[in-house]
């Protein structure tokens, strides 16, 4: 059973990503310097994409203990 909740967020996990990286478009600042005629674009993206990585990554990280972990065996019945 564990191995089965692991297995389901780990795909819950990977599917959310790529939905969350097709949908979220960064903010662009484009920069030119005066003097050199050099132009920097700056990509940045909203605080909420990064907050969903973080519950991405922790999802991640307990689906993989769930189908790694050893079953603990019963002594009495």
């Amino acid at each position: 059973m564990k191995r089965a909740i692991g297995i389901f967020l780990i795909a819950q996990a990977v599917l959310t990503y790529l939905t969350i990286n097709m949908t979220y478009t960064p903010y662009t600042t484009t920069t030119v310097n005066d003097n050199t005629g050099d132009v920097t674009v700056s990509y940045s993206y909203p605080g909420v994409y990064w907050l969903g990585f973080i519950g991405l990554s922790i999802m991640l990280i307990v689906g993989t203990y769930l189908i790694f972990a050893k079953e603990k065996k019963q002594i009495f019945n």
